[in-house]
């Protein structure tokens, strides 16, 4: 029952909603990506862009935390919530690439093909919805990495006297005799 804990309800939830709706989308939008080649390729430039946005958002993940963290032990601790952070965003990345790789079957598949290309469409256009709603979240990560360089810096620039009562007070609150 501990995994009933660690669950992440809200993002699941969030998963299994955009998973709904992309493929909702795929199967009844499916026609006007079919001979389109326009909305192909206003997406396929759309991920091209953002996956190289989401390289740099990966590039930026791990520098707060080492900024942030002063000893080994901290780093430690920080270690798992940092490899995690970066495996969503590589997870992304790699779905910005098959949607890219599915555009190119698509281009490449004969005309006569029409079973395979319909499959190819739906797929193409279900996983593009996909990858664009799981992108919203990417604002939210690089104002989070932000807020967390902002943070180290000042605590950084905190005088020690505020440093070591800010300690004190955090070790008496975790604990209380």
């Amino acid at each position: 029952m501990d995994w009933v804990k660690r669950t992440d309800w809200w993002r699941l939830a969030k998963l299994l909603m955009a998973l709904g709706v992309s493929g909702y989308v795929g199967h009844r939008f499916q026609p006007m990506v079919a001979n389109n080649p326009d909305a192909v390729n206003t997406v396929v430039t759309i991920f091209s862009i953002l996956a190289g946005f989401l390289i740099a958002v990966i590039t930026f993940i791990a520098e707060p935390t080492l900024q942030q963290a002063k000893t080994w032990d901290e780093l430690q601790r920080m270690k798992e919530t940092v490899r995690r952070k970066l495996f969503r965003q590589k997870l992304l990345f790699f779905l910005y690439l098959l949607t890219l790789g599915i555009a190119l079957a698509m281009y490449l598949t004969p005309p006569a093909m029409v079973v395979a290309l319909l499959w190819l469409q739906t797929a193409f256009l279900s996983l593009a919805t996909f990858v664009f709603l799981a992108s919203f979240s990417l604002p939210g990560s690089l104002m989070k990495i932000q807020m967390d360089r902002y943070e180290a810096a000042l605590d950084e620039a905190r005088p020690k006297l505020v440093r070591d009562a800010k300690k004190a007070a955090e070790k008496a609150h975790k604990d209380p005799e």
